[in-house]
């Protein structure tokens, strides 16, 4: 479990960009390095594609994630909820376009699209003869990890901003200025990358490359982002197909690679597909190499993750352990962010990752729950609830909680005693992006709406069933109809990812947002919350600045 390969600090072709629109040409000049001549090696590319992971490391990328996904939702309250800080109108949805998280949320994510596109753009720059087998899957593997992280950060944008820019792979003058596509188009765009990316890697990637993105990891985003399309309630072949990735993800299907890709061969020679994604081409000797084709299966993942709780070598850790260093890369993780301590003090973006959980479980945290918040979440029997601690009580080895009266924090953001770095500040803690759990309950709900109950309520209590263990209890859900199994599984989804930062995008693609949130206000003093419009805030604005680089040829979303 190598972390050292996450922590490659940035270089100049991959460190450019500052906003979505504005500094694409800022190229710092290597010497007499060129595009052309920079990516001349795997190993150059590898290095730019270690910057592209680098994003999701950054500070400022896991501020704008908590704050957006979970700070913005019901199930915490915050420590900047006035009216006079930018952070306080942001979850108040009482903004501007001009809001700095907003812009922030935009630039950052823009960050990661740029620098994935120099590895996807550079990639043909690479040289190898044509025998050497190794080389070509190595290089296949950097683009489709490349490819990945281009659909998560396009995934953010659009979930939070709707229709954006699709940026061009190469930045010239002509191109600076890029109108809005719809969200449609930017959803197809995502899925293109999601299902060539499953092809292109290994089912799961382990010893010293784990924590790389992997076939599992794409499957798994690419059946989030079908969900995200899908309607409750409503018929579509994104449902269809999100139980069909099921199929292959947790009961072992076999899938081709035709139908993960929906290959059409009047879209794209298959020739020419291979040899744009560094298969090896067909007229290279190919007695003792694979030849790939429409039919070729992709790798089983069946065995890959699991539900269970369960370290990366199969020994078994408790519900909590999941989050804490005995469960990174554990069975159930199926894509997490990895942070390394600098080792010697450093802080910020040197060691990335240092505040994204201490200054939530800390004396002064920046979000924490109510008694309000736990019972109408946990109740009085769900086992999940003992992973929330109040003031002056006990995390699991001793230490004492010390955040406020009337507060109660998630250990989900603790840092076991044992597992604390040396110098104060300087931590590693990973964070969980996806876990195989998301996956179970996905393919649930998509079983529901496709009116595959009794497959549904299988799926929905093996999750429960796997909770009840931390105490010893046997509830299950029950059987019922579409609506109550519906209900049901949002209820646990609820539980089992809560303060996982994904709450808010929950709640707008299960098109109830503006109900929960109105409710949640009604009951605060601030009302935060209840300020919500429906119709409008299910997305935030474009940032202001972005609309007035581009001379109004970036239009804003409607409503503000």
């Amino acid at each position: 479990m190598n972390k050292i390969f996450f922590k490659i600090l940035t270089f100049g072709l991959a460190s450019l960009c500052t906003s979505g629109c504005t500094d694409f040409l800022d190229k710092e000049v290597l010497g007499f390095s060129t595009d052309e001549n920079f990516y001349d090696t795997r190993y150059k590319l590898q290095a730019a594609l270690n910057a592209t992971y680098d994003v999701l490391q950054m500070n400022l990328f896991n501020e704008c994630e908590w704050r957006f996904g979970e700070a913005c939702a019901d199930d915490v309250w915050g420590a900047e909820e006035g009216l006079e800080s930018q952070m306080g109108q942001l979850v108040n949805f009482r903004f501007t376009p001009s809001n700095t998280w907003i812009r922030d949320r935009y630039s950052i994510n823009y960050i990661g699209v740029h620098r994935a596109n120099q590895v996807i753009a550079n990639a043909r720059n690479v040289g190898i003869a044509d025998n050497e087998y190794a080389s070509y899957r190595n290089i296949r593997e950097i683009l489709g990890q490349a490819k990945f992280l281009r659909a998560f950060f396009y995934f953010n944008l659009v979930k939070t901003f709707g229709g954006v820019p699709i940026r061009p792979e190469v930045e010239t003058v002509d191109n600076l200025v890029i109108p809005r596509s719809t969200a449609a188009e930017v959803y197809a765009y995502i899925e293109k990358d999601l299902r060539e990316a499953a092809i292109m890697l290994p089912s799961r990637y382990t010893g010293v490359d784990a924590g790389k993105i992997g076939e599992g990891t794409a499957v798994a985003l690419l059946m989030k982002v079908l969900m995200y399309q899908a309607t409750p309630g409503k018929k579509s072949g994104k449902w269809e197909e999100m139980v069909r990735l099921g199929e292959f993800f947790i009961d072992g299907r076999s899938m081709t690679y035709g139908e993960i890709l929906k290959y059409d061969d009047a879209q794209e020679d298959w020739e020419n597909l291979r040899k744009r994604l560094w298969f090896k081409p067909r007229e290279v000797n190919m007695e003792t190499d694979p030849y790939e084709t429409v039919n070729t299966q992709l790798m089983s993942l069946q065995t890959a993750y699991s539900l269970e709780y369960k370290d990366y070598n199969g020994n078994d850790i408790g519900y909590l352990e999941q989050f804490f260093l005995a469960g990174e890369f554990c069975r159930g993780s199926v894509f997490e962010v990895v942070f390394k301590e600098s080792a010697d003090g450093s802080t910020n973006d040197t060691n990335e990752g240092t505040p994204i959980y201490t200054n939530h479980y800390s004396s002064s945290p920046q979000i924490w729950c109510r008694d309000e918040i736990i019972q109408s979440l946990f109740g009085s029997t769900d086992p999940r609830r003992r992973f929330m601690i109040g003031h002056h009580e006990f995390a699991p080895d001793g230490e004492t909680n010390e955040s406020p009266p009337t507060t109660y924090m998630s250990l989900k953001w603790y840092t076991p005693i044992k597992e604390r770095p040396q110098y104060s500040g300087d931590n590693g803690k990973n964070r969980r992006v996806i876990r195989f759990a998301d996956v179970v309950l996905m393919y649930a709900e998509a079983l529901n709406e496709c009116g595959f109950g009794a497959r549904a309520l299988t799926e929905l209590n093996k999750n429960k069933s796997l909770a009840n263990t931390i105490s010893g209890s046997s509830t299950l859900y029950p059987a019922g109809g579409y609506g109550q199994m519906r209900d049901n599984i949002w209820a646990e989804r609820r539980l089992e990812f809560c303060f996982e930062w994904d709450r808010f995008f929950d709640l707008v693609r299960q098109k109830r947002a503006a109900t929960v949130l109105k409710a949640y206000g009604a009951s605060r003093v601030n009302k935060r919350g209840y300020y919500f419009r429906e119709g409008v805030n299910e997305i935030f604005p474009i940032p202001q600045r972005e609309i007035d680089i581009s001379n109004g040829v970036v239009t804003q979303n409607p409503g503000y």
